[in-house]
Parts: C-alpha cells; sequence; structure tokens
C-alpha cells in the first residue's frame, strides 16, 4: 500500500512568495493605469483650458473692436451673443465714466463722490486732500494732512488702497465704490453714465439739474445731447460729454462641459494708434476653490 507523499516543510513559503510576486506586479499596473489616466486627464484639462482662452480672446477681440474702431455705443454690445462651436459667449458692457477716478480726478469731484456716498466720518474736503496727498508726490511739509497719510506718493492701484487712507473703513469703501474708480483716465465723469447722487453733488450742479440731465439722457437725441451740455456748463472741469475711453466687458462664457466656466472681466482702454485701437489694462476672475 502506497502512503501519500508529505509536502516539503517549505511548501508554503512558495505559494506565499508568489502571491507577493503577484502583488507588486498588480500594483504596479495600477500605477501604470493611473499614469495614463492622470495623462489622459491632463491632456483633456488642457485642451479645455485651450478652449477657454480661445473663446476669451475672441470675445474680447469683438468688443473691442466695436467699441473702439467702430465706435458702438454701450447699449449696443451690451449683451451679445457669439455662438461658435466650443461654445456661446455672451457679452456684458459698462464704464466707470460715470465715476470720479482717484488718480485723476479734481478735488472738487473726489469730494463730491464722498458727499454721494452719504459718508460723514471725514469732511469732503479733507478726504478729497488726503487722496490727492497720497497720490502726488510732493513736499510733506507743505500738505495738511496726517504724516500716515502721505506714505506712498504714487497713483492708487486700485480702490482696496484707501483702507490706508486715515478715517477710510472698509465700510466706507464699499459705500464709495459705485462712485470712484481708478478707470476713468479722463478725470472727468460722464453726464450720459454718472449716477444721479453723483451728478447732484458737484459744484455747479443743482439737484434738480440732476434729475432734468438724467430725464434727458433716457431718449438720447441731439437736441436733448445739446440740452445736457448746457445744463453742465458750470461744472465744466469736473462734468463732461465725451464718450468713454475705457470699458469693463464681462465675458460668460456657455460650453457643453458639465462644470460651468467661470466669468471673465476684461478693462479695455482706447490705444494710441489705429494698429492697437485698445488695450487690456486689467483682467479679473473668480478665484476657484482647491
Amino acid at each position: 500500500m502506497t502512503h501519500p507523499s508529505h509536502p516539503p516543510e517549505n511548501a508554503g513559503y512558495i505559494l506565499i512568495s508568489v502571491l507577493a510576486i503577484v502583488a507588486l506586479l498588480s500594483g504596479l499596473v495600477a500605477a501604470l493605469l493611473g499614469l495614463g489616466r492622470a495623462s489622459v486627464d491632463t491632456a483633456y484639462l488642457a485642451g479645455r483650458d485651450l478652449r477657454r482662452e480661445a473663446l476669451i480672446q475672441s470675445a474680447v477681440a469683438l468688443a473691442g473692436y466695436q467699441l473702439f474702431v467702430l465706435r458702438r455705443p454701450i447699449e449696443a454690445v451690451d449683451g451679445q451673443q457669439l455662438r461658435l462651436d466650443a461654445g456661446v459667449i455672451t457679452l456684458r458692457v459698462t464704464s466707470d465714466a460715470g465715476k470720479a477716478d482717484v488718480n485723476g480726478s479734481r478735488a472738487t469731484l473726489l469730494a463730491a463722490a464722498y458727499r454721494a456716498a452719504g459718508l460723514t466720518g471725514l469732511r469732503p474736503d479733507v478726504f478729497a486732500s488726503r487722496l490727492m496727498d497720497w497720490r502726488a508726490p510732493h513736499d510733506p511739509a507743505s500738505s495738511a494732512s496726517p504724516p500716515s497719510s502721505r506714505s506712498r506718493h504714487a497713483p492708487f492701484r486700485s480702490l482696496d488702497d484707501l483702507s490706508a487712507i486715515p478715517g477710510i473703513s472698509p465700510e466706507d469703501i464699499l459705500r464709495l465704490r459705485p462712485f470712484l474708480t481708478t478707470f476713468n483716465a479722463s478725470g472727468r465723469i460722464s453726464a450720459s453714465l454718472a449716477p444721479e447722487s453723483l451728478l447732484a453733488t458737484v459744484v455747479g450742479i443743482s439737484g434738480a439739474t440732476a434729475r432734468e440731465i438724467v430725464k434727458l439722457r433716457r431718449n438720447v437725441t441731439p437736441e436733448s445731447e445739446r440740452a445736457i451740455a448746457n445744463l453742465i456748463r458750470g461744472a465744466a472741469g469736473d462734468v463732461d460729454m465725451e464718450p468713454p475711453v475705457s470699458y469693463q466687458v464681462a465675458i460668460r462664457i456657455t460650453t457643453n462641459e458639465v462644470s460651468p466656466v467661470p466669468s471673465v472681466t476684461a478693462v479695455l482702454s482706447a490705444g494710441a494708434n489705429p494698429a492697437a485701437p485698445y488695450h487690456v489694462l486689467a483682467w479679473s476672475e473668480p478665484t476657484v476653490p482647491n
């Protein structure tokens, strides 16, 4: 009778070794597959970013050509849609020509903006003086403002810089935003775009005159424009009827992608010659959370 043979004592270790090798190979294969998927995802994301960039550039070119070459009014461009194979672009166009410029406006207009905001923490003339001191380098001893307000002597980079001005709180800046900007290089506000509350605080324009201006500009005709020009004569240094020299163009892109495409806002300004009819002064887009 033949007895079954007994396996060697180390037979089990062969099985464990094989399993370990298989597990190692499986891990390597999974890692390689993961790298492959990552490469595909990266290529897809890069392609999507390129398409988005192309759409944005198309939108900027479309808006810039109409505003600065064809000189079309804001209302003719605002709300336009451009339909392309990659998606639909919607343009929203505004201008800060109706706001006082913290870098270019006179003290009288800066004070008017402070009054329009309904602020009382400072006298309007003191507010204007501190802004003028901040942006214009000169002998500090000749200024009536506190030394701490004369630390920069350079243009405001944005309205956020107002937080460095003594007497201006974050809440004050929020209330000033509808009346101040850094993108109105002329320094004068447009009677066609300025809010009534700002017009009414400009020296030389009464509340009744501001209401009449707003009424006239609702239906633009040569006659209404002449009437407005007559009404603003007393404030010619702060108010004019000139077309804007810069625009904010908000670009909204709709595609077939599952994830939404963030909107982008470009600030366009008139160029110095026909070969470059406009320049992009600034870009802003929502911060995408990590």
